[in-house]
């Protein structure tokens, strides 16, 4: 049966513009009218679905063509619309920019995919008309994507606005339906090259509602209700997290302001295939979950809380000891640094884990950013040697090894790039890359085999 998600996607002319700002601000304004508000980010990105969830009240969610495949799309937005009234769907860098040089997983093809209308986000501080040039050039690009109006960022004035609205209509015949004035108190701390997560702030309870009173004031939230209500039907499909279960383990999955990048699907997929999941906080509990038999470390900025990892003594000496013991581990990024000997910055090295002999030392440069595909070197928790996976890596550390270890992918980047990354050993797999498991359900139900297959650890 087809559904009518009323939904629309805040885009940017470029990363910058104040897509999430907006974005947040409506999300804020949707709930205080009453609506249930589902937050998708496209892209990879962990950071500004947790800013959706904090508004929303609901799991933030991404949209990524590549990690997830074409097909199971539509069906993951459907998953996470559940119980929702409205998606706002918020994109990523400019409209245009995709996988490559293409516009293939970018934010008007999703758009155009999941049948979305799109509000161009376009920052005029120092233009005048010359953003009708602007956004004309933006609907022009590809008359498919539905962009169905603009709003204004860094306004001046009353008078500015004006004058760009005028243009903008006139000329690019786009409906402009708001802005937002100049505001340094309306912008979020920055890190690296996104927000520093919202879990490492303190409450944000007035910057949101103060996103929320200036989205009132200098947005039409109606008109955005209106063109959110207009939207086509999705086809049916199949929901691929409902995959049936299959077995029964208990995999501890650390999760506190250290260690919190992970996709919801991730862990809702584990849970229906019949995980029982059991969250533990590296920087604060002295010991795993009782009856562990699998450890999952997302990423997140470990380095950040180097200091306090390292004093937990107890708990890194049990990870270290249940491993050893055939315990399986999975564990991503920031998950892979915290099983090295140890985590470096600036002149101090602070202990970690021990499992693999390297210290992962911070750069300031960043090392990565951009999709893999990960060829799989030897039989390990998520998949057989020879299997392929799609992933994402972003990090500014590098290993330094102290020794040698079995890789376990051998990686190819969309520009050519080729490496060997990460360990598979026995019952250990950790890596730089990022999977998404609800494209990989296969992935999954391996790393759920393993663990069953596991003596409880206590």
């Amino acid at each position: 049966m087809a559904s009518r998600y009323p939904r629309i996607c805040i885009a940017g002319t470029a990363s910058g513009a104040g897509k999430t700002t907006v974005t947040l601000g409506v999300m804020a304004a949707l709930r205080a009218r009453g609506y249930e508000v589902q937050g998708f980010k496209v892209g990879p990105d962990y950071i500004d679905p947790g800013f959706h969830a904090l508004v929303t009240g609901r799991p933030g969610r991404t949209l990524d063509l590549w990690l997830v495949g074409a097909r199971r799309l539509a069906a993951l937005f459907a998953h996470g619309m559940a119980g929702a009234d409205i998606a706002v769907v918020e994109g990523v860098m400019g409209l245009y920019d995709g996988i490559g040089n293409s516009s293939a997983g970018s934010t008007a093809d999703i758009a155009k995919r999941l049948r979305t209308p799109v509000i161009l986000v376009v920052d005029v501080r120092g233009m005048g008309r010359t953003a009708a040039a602007l956004v004309d050039g933006y609907r022009r690009f590809d008359a498919a994507v539905p962009l169905a109006g603009a709003i204004l960022a860094r306004v001046g004035s009353r008078r500015h606005f004006n004058l760009v609205k005028e243009a903008v209509e006139k000329h690019a015949r786009v409906p402009v339906l708001g802005y937002l004035a100049f505001d340094p108190a309306l912008s979020l701390p920055e890190r690296h090259l996104g927000l520093v997560p919202a879990c490492e702030q303190p409450d944000h309870s007035r910057f949101f509602d103060r996103l929320r009173e200036a989205v009132e004031a200098g947005i039409n939230v109606d008109a955005l209700l209106e063109i959110a209500s207009g939207v086509q039907e999705l086809p049916a499909t199949e929901n691929p997290l409902a995959a049936g279960r299959v077995g029964d383990a208990s995999i501890a999955v650390a999760r506190d302001e250290a260690f919190h990048f992970y996709y919801p699907e991730n862990l809702e997929l584990l849970v229906s295939l019949g995980a029982r999941l059991k969250f533990f906080s590296p920087l604060r509990d002295r010991h795993l979950p009782p009856g562990t038999q699998g450890i999952y470390i997302g990423g997140g900025f470990p380095e950040v809380f180097a200091a306090e990892l390292a004093a937990n003594t107890s708990l890194k000496q049990e990870i270290r000891a249940a491993a050893e013991a055939g315990v399986p581990v999975v564990a991503e990024c920031g998950g892979y640094m915290y099983l090295c000997r140890g985590i470096g910055s600036g002149d101090a090295v602070h202990p970690m884990v021990g499992l693999i002999p390297a210290t992962a030392v911070i750069t300031k440069r960043l090392q990565r950013c951009g999709y893999v595909r990960a060829e799989v070197l030897k039989d390990c928790p998520l998949g057989r040697r020879g299997a392929m996976l799609r992933g994402h890596a972003f990090h500014y550390s590098v290993l330094q090894p102290e020794g040698s270890w079995p890789y376990a992918f051998r990686s190819r980047t969309f520009d050519g790039g080729k490496a060997f990354e990460g360990v598979a050993a026995k019952n250990l797999l950790a890596s730089y890359i990022h999977f998404h498991l609800a494209g990989h359900p296969a992935a999954a139900k391996r790393f759920l085999a393993f663990c069953q297959g596991q003596k409880a650890w206590s």
